[in-house]
C-alpha cells in the first residue's frame, strides 16, 4: 500500500509540475496507536499556491489536532465543525501534514469541503483524494427468512380472519366508508368478500384503512387475494418521526416524498427540526433576516487578529458547499410561507400532524446570529437575542461558542412572541391544527449567562445565586407567552426538568408534550417518572431510535456511533411499556406514554439520499412498534422475539424492499 501510494504522489506531483494542474487535497487515515488511543493522519496539499497569503477552509466533525514538528503550515479550529489550513512556509510541489488526532469512526466523518482562498479573493473548491485504511460492509444481524403473505404488512394488522374464496381487488374501488362509534381511534375494519366494505371509527380510521388496502393491493401484484376480514388499529396515539432539516436542509419536494413514505407506515407525527445552531429554516413574515440570513452558509471574513465575522450568511458547517448561491447545497435553503403551508396541508391530507420545533435557548445560534444582522442593517434592537457586553466563555456539545440565547434581555420574549404569532398564522392559513410549539430547551452550555450584564443583574434582583434559576426564568416567560395565545408548548426532557415549583405546575398546564431522548445511561427512570406525575411522554430514545446512529460498525457505515449502533432490529425491540427501570409504570401513568418517535439528525447528511438511506428500513422497526406497542413475547422471551423479527424482516425484504425500489429511493440492505 504504502509503495504504491509513493507511485501515485510522485506520479501526481510530476503530472502538477508538467501541466500546473490546479491545487488539491489527498487525505490519508492512520491507524490507531493502541498506546495513546490517537491516530496520526496526513494531509497532503498537492501544488499549493506559492507564497503564504492563503488559506484552506475545510469542515470536520470536532477533533483536537496535534501537529507533527517542523510542519510547514497549521491546521487551526475556528468554531462548530470549521477548520483552516495556514501555511507557514512556501511548499514546492507538495505540503505534507502530519498530525495526531481521533481515530476516524467512519469514512464519512473524513475532513471534507474543501476550498482554497487566497487573500483577497473568492474561495474556490480544490478536488480531494481520500486514502482510508482497509474497511469491509457488515451484516447488522443474522435472521431466518420465512413465508409471508399478501395479509403481511408493516406496521403489522392486529387481526385477519379468513375466509372461503377469493376476491380481485386490483380494480375495485374501496368504497363509502361506514363509520362506527365505540372504537378506539385510528379504528378500521376491512372485509373483503367479492366486494370491499370499510367500518371505521374516524376519518384517521378510515385513511389507514385505505393504506392497508393499498398495501394489500401491491403485495398481491394483480392477482386475487383470499377473503377475510381485517380488524386494526393503532396502540398509540402519537407514531412519529423527526428530521432535523436545521444542521442540512431537506427541500420542499423531497420532504413531500418523505410524508408520502411516512403515510404509507400509519406515522401521524412528523416533527420538524427548523432551527437550531446552523440554520433556520421557516419564513416568519416579521423577521425576514432569519431566513435570508439563516438559511444560508458561505467563507466568513478572517479579520488580520485571527478573528471572523459572517456578514453574509452563517459559518460553514456540516456540509461540502460554502457558498450561499449554491441552491443544491445541503447547507442552504428554507421553507417560503407558501412552501410551510403547502406542507401543512400535504400532512394533513395524510392524516399526518407537523410540530415545528426552534430550539432555545441552548441551539440557538443561527437566530442570535440572524437578530444581530437585523439590529446592524435596520437598527431594529427589538429582537436581539444576545448582549454586545456579555463576556460569557462557554463551549457547547458542538463547540460554539455564541449559541445560547440571552435570557435576561427583554427582546428576547420579544423575539419568541413574534415567533409564535408566525408560526400560528401559518397553521390557521393552512386550516390545520397546531398541537405544539416545540421549544428545545437541551444542553444549554455550562457557563453562559455567567459574563452577562444584565443576567448577573437579573439575579441581583431575585437574589438567586445559581444561573440554574435564569433557565427557570426562561421556561416561566414562554409558558406565560404560550398560555396568552392558546398554544401548548413541548421540549426535550430537560425543559421540565429542575424547575422552582409554581414553573412546574404552570408547565403541567401548558406543554403537550416531553420528549424523552436520554432514556438510556442510568437516566430511564424519567420517562416513567413524568408519567406518572400526570405529563404526557414522547418516547425518543437515543438508544433505539436515533435513525443518524449508524446501521452497525463497519466503517463504510454513515452515522454516528456514540448512542450505539441502530438497526432494523435494534427499534423493533424497543417495549415502551416495559423499560427495564427502577421506577415502575403505574396504571394512572400508563396512558401518559402516548407514543414513540425516531429522530434523523443531520450532522452527517448532505443529500435526500442519504435522509433516505438512514430512515429506511431502519425506521420501520420504530412505526412497527407504535403500531404494535405490546408484542406477545414481552421483554424476556428471547426465542419468541426472534421468531417474531424472523417475520417481521422477512415482509420487509419481500414487501418493502420492493417497494423502495418501486419509487426509486436510496435504502439500507442488511
Amino acid at each position: 500500500m504504502k509503495a504504491m501510494h509513493s507511485l501515485y504522489l510522485l506520479f501526481t506531483c510530476a503530472m502538477c509540475v508538467a501541466c500546473s494542474s490546479p491545487c488539491k487535497v489527498i487525505w490519508t487515515e492512520g491507524p490507531k496507536d493502541p498506546e495513546t488511543g490517537k491516530a496520526t493522519h496526513m494531509m497532503e496539499i498537492v501544488n499549493p499556491p506559492a507564497g503564504t497569503e492563503w488559506t484552506i477552509w475545510f469542515n470536520q466533525f470536532r477533533t483536537p489536532v496535534i501537529m507533527e514538528e517542523g510542519a510547514m503550515a497549521d491546521i487551526q479550529h475556528l468554531s462548530g465543525t470549521m477548520y483552516r489550513v495556514v501555511p507557514m512556509a512556501e511548499g514546492k510541489d507538495t505540503i505534507r501534514l502530519r498530525y495526531q488526532a481521533k481515530p476516524l469512526v467512519n469514512q464519512c466523518r473524513a475532513p471534507e469541503g474543501f476550498y482554497l482562498q487566497k487573500k483577497g479573493q473568492k474561495a474556490e473548491p480544490l478536488d480531494a483524494k481520500y486514502v482510508f485504511l482497509p474497511a469491509e460492509e457488515k451484516h447488522s444481524f443474522e435472521y431466518t427468512a420465512v413465508e409471508v403473505g399478501v395479509y403481511d404488512i408493516i406496521p403489522r394488522l392486529k387481526s385477519v380472519e379468513m375466509a372461503d374464496g377469493e376476491t380481485d381487488i386490483t380494480a375495485l374501488a374501496n368504497g363509502e366508508v361506514m363509520m362506527t362509534e365505540g372504537q378506539v381511534p385510528g379504528w378500521y375494519r376491512i372485509t373483503i368478500d367479492g366486494g370491499i366494505t370499510i367500518e371505521a371509527a374516524d376519518e384517521a380510521g378510515a385513511y389507514y384503512a385505505s393504506v392497508t388496502l393499498d398495501n394489500i393491493r401491491r403485495n398481491a401484484a394483480g392477482k386475487p387475494v383470499p377473503n377475510a376480514v381485517v380488524t386494526d388499529w393503532p396502540d398509540m396515539p402519537y407514531r412519529g418521526f423527526m428530521l432535523d432539516v436545521s444542521r442540512n436542509f431537506t427541500t420542499k419536494d423531497n420532504l413531500l416524498k418523505l410524508i408520502d413514505l411516512l403515510a404509507h407506515y400509519k406515522v401521524n407525527y412528523l416533527h420538524l427540526h427548523l432551527g437550531d445552531d446552523e440554520g433556520w429554516r421557516v419564513e416568519i413574515d416579521a423577521l425576514p433576516e432569519l431566513t435570508s440570513y439563516g438559511a444560508f452558509r458561505s467563507i466568513p471574513v478572517l479579520a488580520e487578529d485571527g478573528t471572523f465575522s459572517e456578514p453574509e450568511a452563517l459559518q460553514v458547517t456540516y456540509c461540502t458547499t460554502p457558498d450561499r448561491n449554491d441552491a443544491t447545497s445541503s447547507g442552504n435553503g428554507y421553507y417560503s410561507h407558501a412552501d410551510y403551508v403547502e406542507i401543512l396541508r400535504y400532512a394533513a391530507a395524510r392524516q399526518i400532524h407537523v410540530i415545528p420545533e426552534f430550539d432555545t435557548p441552548g441551539h440557538s445560534r443561527a437566530a442570535i446570529k440572524s437578530m444581530e444582522v437585523r439590529a446592524q442593517r435596520t437598527g431594529d434592537v427589538s429582537c436581539l437575542l444576545s448582549e454586545a457586553a456579555d463576556t460569557s466563555k462557554y463551549t457547547s456539545v458542538q463547540d460554539y461558542t455564541d449559541n445560547a440565547i440571552n435570557v435576561a434581555l427583554p427582546s428576547t420574549y420579544k423575539f419568541i412572541d413574534t415567533v409564535f404569532d408566525g408560526i400560528i398564522a401559518l397553521y390557521e392559513e393552512a386550516g390545520v391544527p397546531l398541537d405544539a410549539i416545540h421549544v428545545g430547551g437541551d444542553e444549554v452550555p455550562e457557563g453562559a449567562w455567567v459574563g452577562s450584564p444584565a443576567c448577573q443583574a437579573l439575579m441581583a434582583q431575585n437574589g438567586w445565586e445559581k444561573t440554574d434559576l435564569l433557565k427557570d426564568y426562561f421556561i416561566s416567560n414562554v409558558l406565560d407567552i404560550a398560555e396568552s395565545k392558546g398554544v401548548k408548548i413541548a421540549g426535550w426532557q430537560e425543559v421540565a426538568q429542575h424547575l422552582q415549583p409554581e414553573t412546574y405546575e404552570k408547565l403541567k398546564r401548558n406543554v403537550f408534550t416531553i420528549y424523552l431522548w436520554a432514556v438510556s445511561r442510568g437516566r430511564v427512570d424519567q420517562a416513567y417518572t413524568m408519567a406518572n406525575d400526570g405529563i404526557q411522554v414522547v418516547l425518543s430514545n437515543a438508544s433505539h431510535n436515533y435513525f443518524d446512529m449508524a446501521y452497525n460498525d463497519s466503517k463504510l457505515e454513515r452515522g454516528h456511533s456514540w448512542s450505539g449502533f441502530v438497526s432494523e432490529k435494534t427499534s423493533f425491540s424497543f417495549l415502551p411499556y416495559a423499560i427495564k427501570c427502577k421506577t415502575e409504570l403505574t396504571q394512572a401513568g400508563r396512558p401518559n406514554i402516548i407514543g414513540t418517535q425516531g429522530q434523523l439528525w443531520s450532522e452527517t447528511i448532505r443529500n435526500f439520499d442519504h435522509v433516505s438511506y438512514y430512515i429506511f428500513p431502519k425506521a420501520v422497526g420504530q412505526f412497527e412498534r407504535a403500531w404494535n406497542a405490546v408484542p406477545a413475547w414481552g421483554k424476556d422471551d428471547e426465542e419468541a422475539f426472534l421468531a417474531d423479527f424472523d417475520k417481521f424482516f422477512s415482509i420487509v425484504v419481500e414487501h418493502e424492499y420492493p417497494y423502495y425500489d418501486s419509487i426509486g429511493i436510496t435504502y439500507h440492505k442488511n
